[in-house]
């Protein structure tokens, strides 16, 4: 089995420890509705810092700055502590309408010496650029095509993975044209495909349905965020339809208070309750249809600014997953042979 790197084709046994959604850079600031009041436009315009990281635990979009995930030195560092703690390979889901760059990525992953495997597609309606209405399924899918096969953004640096494809509480019809066209690919190429779906709504029924239909592998479609409102039935409905569920915001324990109506709307779940949930999952034979990560999106997901860092997975989340009665080989498992497997392809 192999995998697309920003570096070049790999096999997936040398991949080690991988986080399946990531984010190295990012930029959700133009997804950031504008304040209105004026102490908290003030607040919006202030730095990350600890005399607003409590603010930010409870609207973590109070402050723009917290939005954006720029600066490169930081982020080798954080990728370093990645690594140091046993880490092996880094999937960035970052697409081009949320500041997707694959030089900086390609540079980051030669300096670190950490494999890094870019995705591709488009994010949600909000983030689309002004002729999306003008693209057709067809187009959408020469381009996904052409950044697999090709290269990204004009360069040789391929990505390795479809996705994160956008997908909103309504699915929006540029979003589904978005699907169909990422459906054709995955059928074509055999790339695993990651689908973005709103946290709170539970899409993933209707966006398996869709990709399914133009052709995608259930087993080749991990279904994102199902980890913030945790109800289990819907879990074990998506997993028997064979596809992939993503525990993908270790690290993120906000009461995102609805007062700010910002960009989240909900409290988000425990670490420990993902980890029980897990365990719940995985004693109901669903062990190889799970993928772990910690999606940093914000400032505050970082070591350098007040959270748990890349590295929270190995860290932190293993010796919990223990502790909650996760065997050594199943951990392996979620973290190495899932994500290997999902990320494998017919391109590589």
């Amino acid at each position: 089995m192999s995998v697309i790197t920003v570096a070049g084709k790999m096999e997936t046994e040398d991949l080690g420890w991988i986080l399946p959604h990531e984010h190295a850079f990012i930029d959700l600031r133009p997804l950031v509705p504008e304040p209105q009041a004026i102490g908290a436009k003030s607040l919006a315009a202030e730095k990350v810092s600890l005399a607003n990281f409590g603010v930010l635990t409870r609207n973590p979009y109070a402050v723009l700055d917290n939005a954006v995930i720029d600066e490169e030195e930081i982020v080798k560092a954080e990728l370093m502590a990645f690594k140091r703690a046993g880490g092996g390979a880094f999937v960035d889901l970052t697409l081009r309408d949320i500041g997707r760059d694959p030089v900086l990525l390609a540079g980051v992953s030669r300096e670190v010496g950490i494999p890094i495997v870019a995705g591709c597609g488009y994010y949600i309606h909000a983030s689309h650029p002004p002729d999306m209405d003008d693209k057709t399924v067809e187009s959408i899918a020469e381009e996904i095509h052409r950044e697999v096969t090709v290269g990204m953004d004009g360069t040789n640096i391929r990505a390795g993975v479809i996705g994160e494809i956008g997908t909103s509480a309504v699915i929006h019809p540029n979003e589904k044209k978005t699907l169909i066209a990422a459906a054709m690919v995955q059928s074509e190429t055999g790339l695993g495909l990651h689908v973005h779906t709103d946290l709170w709504a539970r899409r993933g029924l209707e966006v398996i349905d869709i990709l399914t239909a133009h052709g995608a592998a259930a087993d080749k479609i991990c279904i994102n965020h199902v980890d913030v409102d945790i109800v289990p039935d819907y879990l074990k409905a998506l997993l028997d339809r064979g596809a992939y569920i993503e525990f993908d915001n270790f690290g993120k324990e906000f009461y995102a208070d609805r007062r700010h109506k910002s960009v989240l709307k909900g409290v988000f779940a425990r670490d420990i309750d993902r980890v029980r949930t897990i365990k719940e999952l995985i004693d109901c034979s669903y062990l190889r249809q799970i993928l772990v990560s910690n999606d940093v999106c914000l400032k505050i997901g970082l070591h350098r600014y007040g959270g748990w860092g890349y590295d929270h997975i190995l860290t932190n989340i293993v010796p919990m997953m223990e502790d909650e009665g996760i065997e050594p080989e199943q951990i392996r498992e979620l973290m190495c042979g899932n994500p290997a497997r999902f990320l494998d392809s017919d391109l590589a």
